[in-house]
């Protein structure tokens, strides 16, 4: 499986989307709640799996819905966003 960022997966129970990619592991957030008291306003609970675990990690988007999705966006760069707004460009 190719990680992306924000994509939402499953991992032993546990879901969330990945918010962090390295070369031995990734992060799954599972918990984003507003807090005042911290640096950037949120507290965040991540989940961290070891390159030797990522066969267990599932992916929570159907695969037709991620193919339109990456289309969609796919064309929307092409375009620059133009037909969608109505502007010249």
């Amino acid at each position: 499986m190719t990680f992306k960022y924000g994509t939402m997966v499953e991992y032993r129970h546990t879901r969330g989307w990945v918010n962090f990619i390295d070369d031995q592991y990734i992060t799954i957030c599972f918990l984003d709640i507003p807090d005042k008291t911290k640096h950037n306003g949120r507290y965040q609970a991540n989940l961290v799996v070891f390159r030797e675990y990522w066969n267990e990690v599932r992916s929570c988007v159907d695969e037709t819905k991620e193919e339109q999705e990456d289309e969609t966006t796919s064309y929307f760069l092409q375009s620059r966003g133009c037909d969608l707004v109505g502007a010249a460009c």
